[in-house]
């Protein structure tokens, strides 16, 4: 009973300073408040209905409609704005928001940097699945504990859906994500407010893990047709996690988030592979995989 007790406290010591680590990094990104509380704006409370006043009858008679009374449209008396031309009132339009920029790098006296335009190859690499042998040879950035840092910088630059494919995603999004990968990476499992238990309570999860198994386990687990958070308990994090454990191999094709890294071996010899397994087509493609990328600015690095 005493060896369980001391491995308890090593785990719940461990796993309180992971929360300590991502907590820094999420207040530095302006995701949370100095007290760990998210930095988005709670719904105002519901607003108590006025008293309706009472009904006043109209002091002259009731204005009919001419169409109800068979007059032709072109007859009908319309109100003329100033420029006596017929007024079309239209709701305004939403401000669109820039797939490319950077929001985390936005600052009062600066405008923010924007990430570069997806390039053929690394389409190639966030759509293209990984073998188990390439799984296996993943270097995780930091140590088993602290990859999930790792793919907030990945995540947060290449991790949005709309309206381009691996554009910059929302703020609201990105902490969509991130809620459910902590949850998965510490081991605690996920839970579903209606829906009892616990999804793979105790397993630490990794990019070196099988996400299509697991996935496919979480949604017989909560299955799509049940689940009423549109895809954020399961679907969508675990997309962008496979979407970061390709990336994380191709690692050398994004220096927007990884400046400066050469390929490894590994990804040397499978674009070889993939190349020679290709036809004639796709063996050039795969074999720039194996190159590294043009130096782009890094999002964190400042102007000179």
């Amino acid at each position: 009973v005493a060896l369980m007790s001391e491995r308890l406290s090593e785990y719940e010591q461990t796993r309180a300073e992971n929360i300590r680590r991502n907590n820094l990094h999420l207040l530095s990104l302006g995701l949370i408040d100095d007290k760990g509380q998210g930095a988005f704006k709670k719904a105002a409370p519901a607003k108590k209905p006025r008293p309706r006043p009472d009904k006043v009858e109209p002091a002259g008679p009731a204005r009919r409609s001419a169409r109800l009374d068979g007059v032709p449209a072109e007859e009908e008396d319309l109100p003329l704005g100033d420029g006596g031309a017929e007024e079309h009132w239209s709701p305004p339009t939403r401000a669109e928001r820039d797939p490319y920029l950077c929001w985390w790098t936005v600052e009062k006296d600066k405008p923010g940097v924007q990430r570069p335009p997806l390039t053929a190859t690394q389409r190639r690499a966030l759509e293209t699945p990984l073998t188990q042998q390439e799984r296996e040879s993943l270097t995780l950035a930091g140590g088993e504990d602290d990859w999930v840092t790792d793919l907030l910088q990945f995540a947060r630059a290449y991790g949005g859906k709309h309206p381009d494919a691996f554009c910059v995603p929302s703020r609201e999004n990105f902490r969509k994500v991130l809620d459910t990968v902590s949850v998965l990476a510490s081991g605690d499992g996920v839970t579903c407010s209606y829906r009892g238990g616990t999804f793979d309570a105790g397993v630490q999860y990794t990019p070196r893990q099988d996400l299509d198994e697991a996935l496919s386990r979480a949604l017989k687990w909560l299955p799509k047709k049940k689940d009423k958070s549109n895809g954020w308990t399961f679907t969508h994090p675990f997309e962008k996690l496979k979407q970061y454990q390709r990336a994380l191999f191709w690692r050398h094709l994004f220096p927007f988030v990884w400046p400066a890294v050469q390929p490894t071996a590994q990804a040397e010899a499978s674009a070889r592979a993939r190349a020679a397994a290709s036809g004639t087509a796709e063996a050039a493609e795969w074999r720039k995989m194996g190159e590294a990328a043009a130096p782009v600015q890094a999002a964190d690095q400042e102007d000179e």
